[in-house]
């Protein structure tokens, strides 16, 4: 419980540090560009939803760890813990889509008309099986626009931002979807969850090292010992290796989406996505350029420059 209190406390500090800053790029640079469409009623509510959320995740990830870690022993607690947060990964991609997506946006059914009708064509073209169509109330908040393919199987659905429909005619958006069906057939979510899974026992392996080790502790100044004690300062440790393990796992989201627009192209898609790449990077004034190293670490997504180079030499490919 005081392991709980703690975090809560600490998350609280950190949410009052990042309010400000939060309201600044909401209510200043997103307004100067036009992009803001959230009132400070939806923003106060978004910030609170955000940490309820955050406090019941909490509650059931620190138990779990402080208590894997207590009863596993030697080896097995690197395995265990990987395990576990591996399992909690899988479980989040579910639950973000179908219970979390939902506290802030409203899905609704795409009507029937001609762009339903594309998006099923497109879906049957690809193999990939699509059980829903939604559109979600993006521009309540937002004129950026997003699409984006959730669940597995029957329940798979694809999800549009309904301002990607109003800013986009229906074969840039098809063309859109079509990336996104492209990771679902090059099954990108898997491989990064096997990322993630990697990077876990990478992670809890080098926590093991510190697990026990009481001069890690009194570094810090502390005396007592407490698992919880030890988990937290790893975390802080361990920050310059996640860097590295965020660069190495942002190459492979980024060569992802090179694939995902070759896959696109493949289908016959190569102008139109070429097109709303453009027209969402001039509506979204996305980089067209950034320095190699800055845009490797941080950027999921090659800059469009980059896209539009592999697009084109993709199409020759084909040809």
């Amino acid at each position: 419980m005081q392991a709980y209190i703690f975090t809560v406390m600490l998350s609280f500090i950190e949410a009052l540090i990042n309010l400000p800053f939060s309201i600044y790029s909401t209510f200043v640079l997103e307004e100067k560009y036009g992009f803001n469409k959230t009132t400070p009623g939806t923003f106060i509510c978004d910030e609170i939803k955000k940490f309820i959320v955050a406090m019941v995740l909490f509650a059931v990830i620190i138990p779990l760890l402080l208590w894997i870690i207590h009863v596993s022993g030697g080896p097995t607690v690197v395995i265990t813990l990987a395990a576990a947060s591996t399992g909690l990964v899988i479980i989040l991609s579910i639950l973000i889509p179908t219970v979390i997506v939902p506290l802030f946006y409203t899905y609704t059914d795409l009507e029937d008309g001609e762009l339903k009708t594309a998006i099923l064509k497109e879906a049957e073209k690809t193999d990939v099986q699509v059980a829903e169509i939604k559109v979600i109330d993006g521009s309540k908040r937002s004129s950026h626009s997003n699409a984006f393919v959730s669940g597995f199987g029957s329940w798979r659905k694809v999800v549009l931002f309904d301002t990607l429909i109003a800013q986009h005619p229906v074969p840039e958006v098809c063309a859109v979807v079509n990336h996104e069906l492209g990771h679902v057939v090059h099954k990108h979510i898997f491989q990064q969850i096997l990322m993630s899974s990697l990077s876990l026992i990478l992670m809890f392996s080098c926590f093991a090292f510190t697990l026990g080790n009481k001069a890690v502790i009194e570094s810090f100044g502390f005396s007592n010992e407490s698992n919880f004690l030890y988990l937290f300062l790893f975390t802080k440790l361990y920050m310059p290796v996640s860097t590295i393990v965020n660069f190495v796992s942002m190459f492979f989201i980024r060569r992802a989406e090179y694939q995902a627009d070759a896959f696109a192209v493949t289908h016959g898609h190569a102008q139109p996505l070429k097109d709303g790449l453009i027209n969402l990077f001039k509506r979204n004034k996305g980089p067209l350029v950034a320095d190699p190293m800055y845009s490797a670490l941080n950027h999921s997504h090659p800059t469009l420059v980059e896209r539009l180079q592999a697009i084109d030499q993709a199409t020759k490919t084909q040809q």
